[in-house]
């Protein structure tokens, strides 16, 4: 009896919750005064980042890694 594989659950995975966070975040109102130079769904992606990271910051982090691994795991523009 052979057994098959299980079907990909591509909405589970770590890409698809980044890209479901910045949907939503993308539909919060700009509540700053001015013009911003990050955007607010940057800034709250880099926050999720953050508290996703055993980095102690984003700083040491990005220091760590090769150039625009933020943007590429994060979607940070």
């Amino acid at each position: 009896m052979a057994t098959r594989a299980p079907a990909v659950r591509k909405h589970l995975s770590a890409d698809a919750l980044c890209a479901r966070l910045r949907t939503g975040f993308a539909q919060i109102a700009e509540h700053r005064p001015g013009t911003p130079k990050i955007s607010l769904p940057d800034a709250l992606m880099s926050a999720f980042a953050r508290f996703s990271l055993k980095s102690p910051s984003l700083l040491a982090f990005d220091e760590e890694r090769p150039e625009g691994n933020l943007q590429r795991l994060y979607g940070l523009e």
